[in-house]
């Protein structure tokens, strides 16, 4: 038997990786890692001069895409991690997942309100797997 709550959580942070993966994804792989900092940081740059700001706001902006980069590769890889965990009834891979969604909310809080629903429901999934696995009879 499964955990049910780590099924929906599981179910939200797919629908949430995608939906980080549509919008930011694209220009991600179409640029490449590091290069997609440097194009951002190239508008930036271009904005800044437009606007006259300062150089340090500058550096604001590249932290800001670098936490972005994390976000989504932590929430892309806890979903991963979670379905693993899900399939192979393992709560502590589940607890791991959950782990990695609370570092992707904390690293971009922006998102506060999609990463800690997702975060709390895959820590409880995790516990209740556990408790599963303890109480069910091993054939």
């Amino acid at each position: 038997m499964r955990s049910k709550a780590l099924l929906v959580s599981n179910i939200f942070a797919t629908i949430y990786s995608a939906i980080l993966l549509w919008i930011f994804g694209g220009a991600i792989i179409e640029a490449g890692g590091a290069d997609f900092i440097e194009s951002v940081g190239a508008y930036f740059k271009l904005a800044f001069e437009l606007l006259g700001m300062s150089s340090p706001a500058m550096n604001i902006l590249y932290a800001i895409v670098i936490l972005l980069c994390v976000h989504i590769i932590t929430f892309v890889l806890g979903c991963l991690i979670g379905w693993i965990a899900y399939a192979s009834k393992k709560s502590g891979s589940a607890k791991f997942a959950a782990t990695l969604y609370l570092i992707g909310t904390i690293c971009f809080p922006v998102y506060f309100l999609f990463g800690l629903p997702i975060t709390i429901i895959g820590f409880i999934g995790g516990s209740k797997q556990k408790k599963i696995n303890n109480t069910a009879p091993t054939i």
